[in-house]
Parts: C-alpha cells; sequence; structure tokens
C-alpha cells in the first residue's frame, strides 16, 4: 500500500492543533461503542453515518462532543480542505440533541446537548449523519483508494468497540485496516465483501484510533480532483525586483566581512602535559585524533574489550564451511572478567548483549545498536574531557560558536516569513539566512576541541602508524584495536605479514587463522579486516522504515494516515 501525503496525513494530525479538544473524561466515562457505517459515491464523495454509545457515568454533563477535522496541508502552496455537509445528529436514546458547530482554524466542533442543562448521565447513543466531497484519491495506475479515520486519535476516552462498514460503487480490494495510538501500523481486522468491507477494532485507549482503507478497480469510480485551498505564493513572495536585489546583497556583503573576521578567531585551549598514545583506551584515542568519536573507534574500543578478556570473537563460517573461505557472521559472547570496563565500554556492552544476554551475533543487533553506539561515542568523547583532552564534547563547542549564527538564522527565516507575507522583498530575509549558515559554517570549521595535550596526541599518531607498520612483534594483535581507531588497518595488516617469528593466537579470537597449530597472522590480518566493517555496518544501520513516504495523496497505512479521524468526549 502507498503511503499517505501530506495533504491526507495532516487531517488526523490537526487534532493535536492549537484548537480546544475535549476535556479529559471524568472517571467511568467511556465510549462502548462506535459503529461507522461508509458509503462510497461515484464521484469520491463519502457519506458517514457514526452510531455512537457513550457511557457518561453517574456525573452529568451537558451531552456528547465530536471533533472532525476539515482542512489539512496538502503541499506548499495548498491545504486540502475536507468540508463536513449535511450533518444531522439524533438520539434514538432520548438524550438532548440540539447541535452547536464552531469552526476554529482546521477542525469543526460539534456540540450536541442542551447547553443550559447537565443532567445527561448513564449510557446513551447519538446518531451523526453528513457527506465529505473528494475524499477518494485516484491512483497512477487508474484504480482508487478510500482511506478514513473512522476513529480518530483525538477522542479523550477508551473505545471499547469499533465497527466500520464500507459500501463502494464496486468491487473492494487491498482492504486495510490499522489502529493504535497517532502513527501506528498495528493490523485490525479487515474484510472485503465483494462491494465492500467490514473493519473491526476493541480495547482502544484514549488517543488510540482506527484507520481503514481500500483499493476499487479503474473505471469503478471517477473521483473528484481533492478540493484545494490556496495558501502561499512563492513567486510574488520572492519577487527579484531592483529593490530587492539590493538589499540582497547589502546583507551578503555584510556577511561576507563578518565571516572573515570569525575565521581568524580561534579558540585558546589549555591542558595537561603531553600524554603517551598507548596510555589511552584506542577508543579514545580515535576520537582525539579526529576530533570527534567515529563508527571505527566503537569497533575499536570492541576490539579492546574483547583484547581484555570481556568477551570472544568467533567467525560463523558461510554455507559451504570454513573450506569455503567465507565468514557469514560473528558471534560474540560474554566473558566475566575482574577487568574494570569504562562508562563508554558499559554500554557497549550493554548494546551487543541487551538484556543481560552472554550470547549474540552481529547480525542479531543489526538495526537495533543504533542508538546504543550513538551514546558510546558520546561516552567516548566525555571519556577525552575528563583526561584533559578534549574542553568539552565537540558537538558543544561547535554550538557554543554557532549561538550567534544561529540567532541570524533565526532573525532571517523570521524575516523572510514576515516579508514573505507581507511584501515582495522575502529575498532580502533569505539573504540574511544565507549570512546564518556561512557564519555557522565557518565556527564549525574553526572550532577546536582538543586542548594543548589532545593537539599532541594527535602529532603523535603518525609515528604511531609507523610502529604499527613495523608490526611490532608479539603485540601485533594486542596493537589492532589502536589500527583500527587510528584508519591504519591495512598499515598494521602490512606489518604482521612481515612477521617471522611466530605470533601467539590471541585468546579472544576463534577461527580460520587459529585453526591450526600455527597461528596464520596474515589469515588474521584480513580477518580483522572484514569484521571491522562488518562490525560498523551492524552498529549503524538503520532501523527497519515500516512506511515510505512516495508519491500520492493517498494514505491509510497507519493509524492517523488518512482523512477523517479527530476525537470527542463530553462536555
Amino acid at each position: 500500500m502507498r503511503s499517505a501525503l501530506l495533504g491526507v496525513l495532516g487531517a488526523a494530525v490537526l487534532v493535536a492543533g492549537p484548537m480546544a479538544v475535549p476535556a479529559a473524561a471524568d472517571d467511568g466515562e467511556r465510549v462502548d461503542r462506535l459503529s461507522t457505517q461508509l458509503t462510497l459515491g461515484r464521484d469520491g464523495s463519502l457519506a458517514v453515518r457514526e452510531e455512537i454509545t457513550y457511557d457518561f457515568g453517574s456525573d452529568g454533563h451537558h451531552g456528547l462532543e465530536r471533533v472532525i477535522p476539515v482542512q489539512a496541508r496538502y503541499d506548499q502552496t495548498h491545504d486540502r480542505s475536507y468540508p463536513v455537509r449535511d450533518l444531522r445528529v439524533s438520539s434514538p436514546t432520548g438524550a438532548a440533541s440540539a447541535v452547536q458547530t464552531e469552526t476554529d482554524g482546521d477542525l469543526l466542533d460539534v456540540k450536541v446537548g442542551d447547553p443550559d442543562r447537565d443532567d445527561v448521565t448513564g449510557r446513551q447513543t447519538y446518531v451523526l449523519t453528513y457527506t465529505v466531497p473528494a475524499v477518494a484519491d485516484a491512483l497512477p495506475d487508474g484504480s482508487t483508494q478510500i482511506a478514513w479515520d473512522a476513529v480518530g486519535t483525538g477522542w479523550t476516552v477508551p473505545v471499547d468497540r469499533a465497527d466500520v462498514t464500507l459500501n463502494a460503487p464496486g468491487q473492494v480490494g487491498d482492504v486495510r485496516c490499522v489502529h493504535g495510538p497517532e502513527g501506528s501500523t498495528s493490523p485490525c481486522t479487515a474484510q472485503a465483501n465483494g462491494a465492500g468491507a467490514t473493519y473491526s477494532a476493541t480495547d482502544l485507549a484514549d488517543g488510540e484510533g482506527v484507520t481503514v482503507s481500500a483499493v476499487l478497480p479503474a473505471g469503478a469510480l471517477t473521483p473528484a480532483p481533492p478540493l484545494l485551498v490556496d495558501t502561499f505564493s512563492p513567486a510574488r513572495a520572492f519577487a527579484l525586483t531592483p529593490a530587492s536585489v539590493g538589499g540582497a546583497g547589502v546583507v551578503l556583503l555584510a556577511g561576507l566581512a563578518t565571516a572573515l573576521g570569525l575565521r581568524r578567531r580561534r579558540d585558546r585551549t589549555t591542558g595537561p602535559a603531553s600524554v603517551d598514545v598507548t596510555g589511552l583506551p584506542p577508543g579514545v584515542v580515535g576520537a582525539v585524533v579526529h576530533g570527534h568519536a567515529r563508527d571505527e573507534d566503537v569497533v575499536a574500543t570492541l576490539l579492546h574489550l574483547a583484547e581484555r578478556g570481556h568477551l570472544t570473537i568467533t567467525e560463523v563460517p558461510g554455507p559451504q564451511g570454513e573450506d569455503d573461505g567465507e565468514v557469514e557472521d560473528w558471534a560474540l559472547e560474554r566473558r566475566t572478567t575482574t577487568d574494570k570496563a569504562s562508562r563508554a565500554e558499559q554500554r557497549l556492552l550493554a548494546t551487543l548483549f541487551d538484556g543481560g544476554a552472554d550470547r549474540t551475533t552481529l547480525s542479531a543487533v543489526r538495526t537495533t545498536a543504533r542508538a546504543g553506539t550513538q551514546l558510546t561515542k558520546e561516552f567516548l568523547e566525555d571519556d577525552a574531557v575528563a583526561r584533559g583532552l578534549f574542553t568539552a564534547r565537540p558537538s558543544r563547542v561547535v554550538l557554543r560558536r554557532l549561538g550567534v549564527a544561529l540567532l541570524v538564522v533565526l532573525a532571517g527565516v523570521l524575516a523572510t516569513v514576515a516579508l514573505a507575507v507581507w511584501s515582495t522583498y522575502a529575498v532580502v530575509g533569505l539573504a540574511v539566512v544565507v549570512v546564518g549558515v556561512v557564519l555557522a559554517g565557518v565556527a564549525t570549521a574553526t572550532a577546536e576541541p582538543r586542548t594543548r595535550a589532545g593537539l599532541d596526541v594527535r602529532s603523535r599518531a603518525d609515528d604511531f602508524r609507523g610502529a604499527l607498520a613495523g608490526g611490532a612483534g608479539e603485540r601485533s594483535t594486542r596493537l589492532l584495536p589502536y589500527a583500527v581507531a587510528l584508519g591504519a588497518t591495512q598499515q598494521w595488516a602490512d606489518g604482521a605479514r612481515l612477521l617471522s617469528s611466530p605470533v601467539p593466537a590471541p585468546t579472544w579470537y576463534e577461527g580460520r587463522a587459529a585453526s591450526s597449530s600455527t597461528f596464520n597472522v596474515a589469515l588474521f590480518a584480513g580477518s580483522m579486516g572484514g569484521f571491522s566493517a562488518s562490525t560498523s555496518d551492524a552498529l549503524t544501520a538503520a532501523p527497519p522504515s515500516t512506511a515510505s513516504t512516495s508519491g500520492g495523496s493517498y494514505g491509510g497505512g497507519y493509524t492517523g494516515g488518512a482523512a477523517g479521524g479527530g476525537g470527542g468526549g463530553s462536555w
């Protein structure tokens, strides 16, 4: 199912907008059942009948309040209108059914009851009927989609049961139902029945909704185009006239002079005396050398933990076994040790061995470790601060210098908006934004988080890379984490291959390089290169997406992802 564009998505989002929504319900209030009947016209209009059985509890109320979105963002210059027409309300149980409506911005507030009496209690039933034109959307292949928020996420009371019936002028297919809070993709019951469909969901908490959708084949409908409302004209606001271009030029020249002055300024950093590179954790060394912690520094930290006995790393052969020569995955097993782990290392171990597990694989943590990896990098930078190598986290150093630039950008944005709304000089405000962005770039490029000792560590890095390329004898495998952190894995591998005397296999590694009586350093070097790349990829892979946002003003793929919706309660 294609995802919704802003024009459809916004309808449900608007329930959180500035208009007053139903007040929080008293204890015991709930919707016993919300039964919605949708009748789709050949022109794409929708006739809606909502039968709401509402339990007011023992406290008296005026009656029912129903909030319906009637306008939503469509694109940069238009809103999409969903006007509610022919609204009628009745109450089979005899409750007062006088109607007061008020449109405030994008929402229609419908109050049902007597404003002079607040004696409505217990279980009451209300029937609302109305029509909304131009709801269905034509899809690129000629078919038509209807999507509707049958239960909006703006309800302030629980809904025990929601039933939806769709009647259409043609065969329906690809029926879908999702329920839950805004943005949820949890499925609910959906069943196609020829020229119709039924949907249902139960036990909805307040703030949870139900969105239903279906697709009709080409020719079944001739949907009217969306009802659009003009909201903005960029061509007018950003007109290039001698006055507007001249004003923008003055602003840009002033910004250039400011940027040149800022570039000459540098942070004056202080720190302790010079520090031995090998006396620092490799992840911290990498962060200091490169000015911030990177993914490679997290990998180096993992290898350093293995070197110190916190875990073992085992090759998992491909389908053809070890003779195939390919590694399909890497298994990690946590070990008990008296060695103390730093805060960054503890975070990394917790990320890999989630829930206290003792074993995992890189494939198992892929797409789930991104947040923990980011925290690990931040903690590595904090470690560098504690050791006097950074004045502060690099990002904070940059932010301090960005203060004025961000204020300029903000002023430019406000000026652009104001000038776009009330004049044809928005390009002048845009020039202010450009100046702010340039100042931000200069501030970022000239920010230096390293102290004098940090700069000393960076200057010693080249000499250290030379030592890695020399192999360093039996210490070769113990220097691998530093090679990864410094981006010198190839130099380390070249040096390891030059070793003439046998090198003991590391106790934390199990794989092809250690499968024979003699440890194969060259094979180990290649294997560790693959491990570093695989680990970096696994730790930073984004979580899987549940929905895309490709074109077309249609939706229904998640709760709140369609027209209709809103919410309600008592008043």
